[in-house]
């Protein structure tokens, strides 16, 4: 069976993954919605489950399918996504995000992951017993069903170990020091928090690691309770996913259009759906900046993450809030993928353990008089 290393990212916006085949680096993100679904009558009503951004699950002992990322949020009005709940990480939704972004992104009918995730910064620092909980909720060998396949998977998990977020990034982007003294910074926003990680050589900060609650969502809420307010009807999650998404597209340069949205038989101007998107943005940006700036002042003068080196802007906020950031850090920087930045981090520290299990193993089967039985990226 074939190992590969992995970088989860159970997000409470976006399920992250990460993983190598062949020596290539792949990635795959899809929304934190979970819902429970009848491939059946899906198949009737003319979905098709095997298109490539549907995702449908099932575990081989459960009778219950679910549907995962944007057919969740297209098909039921009510979806899990577990925020709020610290042990959503440790959570068997987390393992379906996990299983179902592996089995995405690895052909393998069977195979196996060893898999680096990661908490945010003040619940690492806070909750020691989570990280246990996550690695015992985790770990096993699974069979499962992904859209609908006839042929079942059979996948083996093995926690390597839980970091802090932001240290994902730093492994991935940073360049590392000989300087001990040189701090390193993470600001990373996401669908609901803003976790802040400082680490001195490679030892975390802890003064300087925080957390607040604030991120993507908060504008998205805002921009939902605004629309409703304006036009007397609701926003479903999914339309007001799209709107947010191709307010965050225009801001890049690309070419994006905003969804056709309508209320009482009237279409709802683009401009106008950009207004209140712009409003929402610019109030929890300043929010934003303000929570940076009072956690890592570092003078009277104003002085904010002067010392740091980098300090980077990760999550899928960076598409959201990087240039109110960059106006108080002048030395902000982003790097090429910021949504996987953390999981990329991730997967190559789970490289690296991987290959130290296996040459230890190695070592120790040869003494035995046997090879190691396991094959890696």
């Amino acid at each position: 069976m074939k190992w590969y290393p992995y970088g989860h990212d159970f997000g409470n916006a976006e399920i992250g993954g990460v993983t190598v085949i062949n020596g290539k680096t792949v990635s795959l993100s899809i929304p934190t919605a979970f819902a429970k679904v009848d491939t059946t009558a899906l198949r009737n009503l003319g979905v098709n489950v095997d298109q490539s951004n549907v995702h449908v699950m099932q575990f081989e002992e459960e009778e219950a399918a679910y549907a995962i990322g944007d057919l969740a949020l297209q098909q039921a009005v009510e979806v899990y996504h577990g925020r709020g709940d610290i042990q959503r990480y440790a959570s068997r939704f987390s393992l379906r995000g996990l299983l179902t972004i592996a089995a995405t992104l690895i052909p393998d009918a069977e195979f196996g992951i060893y898999v680096v995730t990661g908490l945010p910064a003040e619940t690492y620092i806070k909750n020691a017993a989570l990280r246990s909980a996550i690695k015992e909720s985790l770990d096993g060998t699974y069979t499962f069903t992904l859209n609908d396949e006839s042929t079942p998977r059979r996948v083996v998990v093995e926690l390597a170990t839980v970091v802090m977020e932001g240290a994902g990034a730093l492994i991935a982007y940073n360049e590392r020091s000989s300087n001990k003294m040189t701090e390193s910074a993470v600001i990373d926003i996401g669908g609901r928090t803003t976790d802040l990680y400082v680490a001195r050589g490679q030892v975390p900060v802890v003064e300087y690691c925080k957390g607040k609650p604030v991120g993507v969502e908060m504008a998205t809420q805002m921009v939902m309770d605004s629309f409703e307010n304006k036009y007397d009807r609701p926003l479903s999650l999914f339309e007001s996913r799209e709107i947010m998404h191709a307010y965050a597209a225009q801001e890049q340069g690309e070419i994006a259009r905003y969804p056709e949205i309508s209320s009482y038989g009237q279409t709802i101007g683009h401009y106008d759906l950009e207004r209140l998107v712009k409003e929402a943005v610019a109030q929890v940006g300043s929010e934003i900046v303000s929570f940076v700036a009072s956690a890592w002042r570092q003078s009277d003068r104003d002085a904010v993450a002067a010392s740091f080196k980098p300090v980077l802007n990760i999550g899928g906020g960076v598409f959201y809030f990087y240039s109110f950031l960059k106006k108080r850090i002048p030395h902000l920087s982003r790097p090429d993928d910021p949504v996987h930045a953390n999981c990329i981090g991730y997967c190559t520290l789970a490289g690296r353990l991987l290959i130290r299990k296996v040459q230890t193993g190695s070592a120790t089967s040869s003494s035995n008089g046997s090879a190691a039985n396991i094959r890696i990226f």
